[in-house]
């Protein structure tokens, strides 16, 4: 064992070694080989993902400024004057200070509001605020100070109802500015405009965003709106990013309806882009390929460290590794031989390095308590045989005795002309006899209710003739098989539970027996006080058939599960119950035809 022990742990040493040193250096050649290409798919890929983070949280940002400007809409005087007339400037004129108040009240010092405007449709100022009142125009249109003016008259001009992105360079107080314009309309079918409100932010804040995601001042990002010239830039410019900054801009802000597609590469750039179609806005990226190149010789002189280590530590956890791999291998082994001896109490540990010995283990152990439950199901069984066999030996009695002697008090009662006494001792000798029976498990439909018959009579003889019956039964299904003592339970059910416990005097009792669907349906009707069909449903779907065998059951559950035993779940018995009209115990049974005699 350890010779063999000691093959096993060098036989993987080597493997784990050999295997290390093979990947080391075909990972080093393969990647001084494809490093390249391989970098700049990378890279472009993280660059895309970066792009696509800068794109959700500009989502987020401009949706947050764009929910605070739509706050005019509460502002329901103003905009109420606004839709009456906008040219009714007398009216118009009580409401200048709205832009004040509502920046006041709905934008906070992080969100850097410069300046809010508010016109009529006919580009007459209603309100205006600015926070530095020297630094920005009082009305857009009205001064000669440059505010891109142009882009905005554009958008007023056209049919587009979303928020309008846009941007320019404030001179005079040195500062790139965000722009927003949203349209003021009804929201009916005509959407009519009467109005639009612009706000001004500072665009250091969407630098700021950007800003978060670029790992090196050496790569270039910029925000630009389709039609529009650039409104924020991230990083640092050299002059040939200069030179393809210009000709990109450029293109962006010519193009008339689509988003203009670029090439992954300019001159000694790789370049990344993405279109926010929402805000009609493109974010670009320029990303140096000598940082990719600085990456690439810093990764193999790092391979080369890295391999130098790995066979180091080869060396030294091979051995380690080796014993930790065959450790559960014997244990497991020489518990198998443990359990073979005669332990049959022990099982195998089910914990280590390998899923497939713990998988082995666990079956393993799962087939020895099977068998160990088997061994003791069998000697139950075999208890529950004898203990069976006892009470049918406890409960047997004389049935001819039985018989005879009812059969004798018939004939008694009829020469004393007691006839009912006769006819009542007639039926319970039907009753025995059919009940005793054990001959045959299975009777047809037609001597079922024959012995519901006889019971019935026997209630009514003991109840007064208190209750009406009627049968429903189709002459095709009289022959159908069905197991013995099935509509008796049920039938007492109704009576000692349904009809029994309500004080009305027209109670009713209806048997009912059709075929639907190639089943037998035999329904139980009373129009009695209603259950819980749910809770009992309940325990019929359960049909322990365990409860029935240790005589802990009878009744309908028994019938049921003796139902369910023989034909399977889909058949037995099934409640519906209203506490005004009554139960419906419905049984369903396969369509099983049987010849027998008639009793």
């Amino acid at each position: 064992m350890r010779k063999i022990k000691w093959t096993m742990r060098r036989a993987i040493l080597g493997m784990v070694i050999g295997c290390t040193l093979f990947a080391v250096i075909a990972q080093t050649v393969a990647f001084e080989v494809t490093s390249r290409q391989q970098i700049r798919r990378e890279s472009l890929l993280n660059n895309d993902e970066t792009l696509q983070r800068i794109e959700n949280e500009l989502n987020s940002y401009i949706h947050g400024l764009i929910v605070k400007m739509q706050t005019i809409y509460t502002e329901t005087e103003l905009i109420a004057a606004m839709r009456r007339d906008s040219s009714a400037q007398g009216e118009i004129l009580n409401y200048y200070w709205s832009a004040w108040r509502l920046s006041e009240a709905r934008f906070d010092s992080a969100d850097q509001l410069f300046a809010m405007y508010i016109y009529n449709n006919e580009d007459k100022l209603i309100s205006s605020w600015r926070k530095q009142p020297i630094a920005y125009p009082n009305d857009l249109y009205a001064g000669e100070q440059y505010v891109n003016e142009s882009h905005l008259k554009r958008y007023l001009e056209s049919d587009d109802y979303a928020v309008m992105i846009s941007g320019y360079h404030n001179e005079v107080a040195d500062s790139d500015i965000l722009r927003f314009c949203l349209k003021l309309h009804t929201y009916d079918d005509k959407r009519t405009q009467y109005g639009y409100i612009v706000c001004d932010f500072n665009a250091q804040n969407i630098s700021d965003l950007m800003s978060k995601y670029i790992s090196s001042r050496d790569v270039y990002v910029w925000l630009q709106p389709r039609g529009d010239i650039s409104i924020a830039q991230v990083g640092n410019i050299t002059k040939e990013e200069s030179r393809i900054f210009s000709d990109l801009t450029q293109t962006i802000a010519t193009a008339s309806n689509e988003f203009p597609e670029f090439e992954n590469e300019y001159g000694s750039f790789y370049l990344n882009s993405i279109a926010l179609r929402k805000y009609n806005l493109h974010i670009v990226m320029l990303t140096p390929q000598s940082l990719l190149l600085e990456t690439q010789s810093a990764l193999v002189r790092t391979l080369l460290v890295i391999a130098g280590i790995i066979i180091l530590l080869m060396l030294f956890l091979g051995t380690l590794i080796s014993g930790f791999i065959y450790r559960p291998v014997e244990a497991l082994s020489s518990t198998m031989i443990r359990i073979k001896n005669g332990e049959k109490e022990l099982r195998v540990k089910t914990d280590g390095w390998s899923d497939e010995l713990k998988v082995m283990g666990e079956e393993f152990n799962e087939m020895l308590d099977r068998i160990q439950k088997m061994v003791e199901e069998e000697y139950e069984a075999k208890v529950l045989m004898e203990r069976t066999q006892y009470k049918v030996l406890q409960a047997q009695i004389n049935p001819h005795f039985l018989y005879n002697t009812l059969d004798t008090m018939s004939g008694i009662a009829a020469s004393q002309d007691c006839m009912l006494v006769s006819g009542l001792c007639q039926s319970l000798s039907a009753i025995f006899r059919y009940s005793l029976d054990i001959s045959d498990t299975q009777a047809t439909l037609q001597q079922e209710m024959a012995h519901v018959r006889n019971y019935l009579y026997v209630m009514d003889v003991r109840n007064g003739n208190s209750v009406k019956y009627t049968y429903h039964i189709d002459t095709d299904t009289l022959q159908d098989s069905i197991p013995r003592i099935t509509l008796q339970p049920i039938v007492e059910n109704a009576l000692q539970h349904g009809l029994r416990m309500t004080r009305r005097k027209d109670k009713e009792l209806i048997i009912t027996a059709k075929h639907n669907d190639g089943r037998l349906f035999v329904t139980i009707e009373d129009n009695g006080a209603g259950m819980d069909a749910d809770a009992m449903n309940e325990q019929l779907e359960k049909a322990d058939i365990g409860r029935i065998e240790m005589g802990r059951s009878i009744g309908i559950m028994n019938v049921n599960a003796r139902i369910k035993n023989v034909y399977g779940n889909n058949y037995g018995i099934h409640y519906e119950s209203d506490q005004e009209t009554g139960t419906r115990a419905i049984i369903i049974l396969p369509t099983v035809k049987m010849v027998s005699d008639i009793d």
